[in-house]
């Protein structure tokens, strides 16, 4: 069997982390994401995916109804929950003065948020469909997913991790330092188990356009 027939038998499975990677492309590259133009990315004769994840949480109806439309419509395997809503709260905290050496009752106030975690669906997915000799194309920055990784390449798996490690400009990274280190681990001992791909790389292909230019 020659290198071109190996080739053509690896199975290649992509799974989007929706939240982090539209976040990594509008904060630190300033553009939106084509979801058409990714998913005819990732399915076309380079990456050849069998099959396509996509990892986001629904506010209502109307949005979950959209989110099945697109996986009619495009292809993706929609993987969604309801988006929690966890309100504001306060909390009374004890301080000590530094200079009057007094006590006293400081309220914080934590903003709520909406929230919708699908890391163990894409976790249990990934464990799912992938097999020794198989790729994975995973979309996060999120370090949560460093022990998936991991055990991913235990098991003979190649992981394409597509992100960016580019700071915003306060100076800070969206990209997990746990992520960075395999990462720079893999690079050290020349292994090609765990590769970076920047996702601002694939900008001119992935891009929506804004119609209201010219």
């Amino acid at each position: 069997m020659n290198e071109e027939q190996i080739k053509k038998e690896i199975k290649r499975y992509a799974f989007i982390d929706v939240p982090n990677t539209n976040g990594t492309t509008k904060n630190l590259h300033n553009f939106s994401i084509d979801w058409k133009k990714l998913y005819e990315l990732l399915t076309n004769k380079k990456w050849n995916c069998c099959d396509v994840f996509f990892y986001k949480g629904y506010k209502g109806k109307k949005e979950k109804a959209q989110l099945e439309k697109m996986e009619e419509d495009i292809g993706y395997k929609i993987r969604t929950k309801f988006t929690h809503i966890h309100k504001d709260k306060e909390e009374e905290i004890q301080v000590k003065c530094d200079e009057c050496d007094k006590e006293f009752l400081y309220t914080h106030k934590i903003n709520g948020a909406r929230k919708s975690n699908c890391d163990v669906e894409l976790t249990v997915d990934a464990v799912n469909f992938l097999s020794e000799g198989d790729e994975a194309l995973i979309f996060t920055g999120d370090g949560d997913f460093a022990y998936l990784i991991d055990d991913l390449v235990e098991k003979g798996i190649v992981v394409y991790v597509i992100s960016s490690q580019k700071r915003d400009k306060y100076g800070n990274k969206r990209f997990s330092t746990r992520l960075g280190k395999i990462i720079k681990e893999e690079e050290k001992n020349g292994n090609k188990r765990v590769v970076f791909i920047p996702i601002n790389n694939w900008n001119n292909s992935i891009k929506k356009e804004n119609r209201h230019e010219a």
